[in-house]
């Protein structure tokens, strides 16, 4: 965290930059880290950890951590959670190393694989651990996938146990809203939208920093009450 000091009216005020980090976990999370990191904004910092090897070799970011690549060879969690899981605990000790020193961080996930589903709340427990501000904005799969939104909810379940503000965004909103575009035009938009939310949260967070943070959930509600409406010109999301 950086610091600066300022008098005012005869007192001094402690001015404060806090550190902001986005964590794109899976397939999915990693995808929209890529889209952050190009954008070039100086004030995040990224993360992406996947065990998709090749996967993480093609994308940008600050910082990448290839979890379990002995025990994959890199190919990935083949849609188990208990293995993303599992391998996210070997990694505590690298991933909490590379969370230090942070203030506030985005934790942004597909729900319903392998990785994303097993591994984002082993980092939401580090985060809480370490005290940090901490959101997960969580992808669910359309409600079809009948296997995968099976082990979305528990990962839901596992979530909110963490004790950090979720974000979910419901991929069956896409279809109703643009049910002319194709799935990569819709995914794009998608992808947009949790841009905006995250660096609007961002500046609101950076804005309340400089004395005490009493309220997040004031923050977040602030993007569209009880529904994060602002999110997605389509509102797929909800807080939970």
């Amino acid at each position: 965290m950086d610091d600066s000091t300022e008098e005012s009216r005869g007192s001094w005020t402690l001015s404060v930059e806090p550190r902001v980090a986005v964590v794109g976990i899976g397939g999915a999370g990693c995808n929209i880290i890529n889209d952050i990191y190009w954008t070039g904004d100086s004030g995040i910092e990224t993360m992406a950890i996947n065990m998709d090897r090749k996967a993480l070799s093609e994308l940008g970011a600050h910082r990448t951590i290839n979890i379990c690549r002995r025990v994959t060879r890199g190919e990935g969690a083949k849609g188990d959670p208990d293995l993303g899981r599992s391998c996210g605990k070997a990694h505590m000790d690298e991933i909490e190393e590379a969370l230090q020193g942070y203030d506030v961080v985005f934790i942004v996930a597909g729900m319903g694989g392998g990785t994303g589903t097993g591994v984002a709340p082993v980092v939401a427990e580090i985060c809480r651990r370490l005290n940090q501000i901490t959101f997960a904005v969580l992808i669910n799969p359309f409600s079809f996938e009948t296997a995968r939104s099976r082990v979305a909810r528990e990962g839901l379940r596992r979530m909110r146990q963490t004790g950090c503000i979720n974000v979910v965004v419901d991929n069956d909103m896409l279809l109703k809203a643009m049910p002319d575009a194709t799935m990569d035009a819709a995914f794009r938009e998608a992808n947009q939208s949790i841009l905006g939310f995250i660096n609007g949260t961002t500046q609101k967070v950076k804005q309340r920093f400089i004395a005490q943070l009493d309220d997040m959930d004031e923050i977040v509600q602030e993007s569209g009450d009880e529904e994060v409406s602002g999110l997605c010109a389509f509102e797929p999301v909800r807080i939970n």
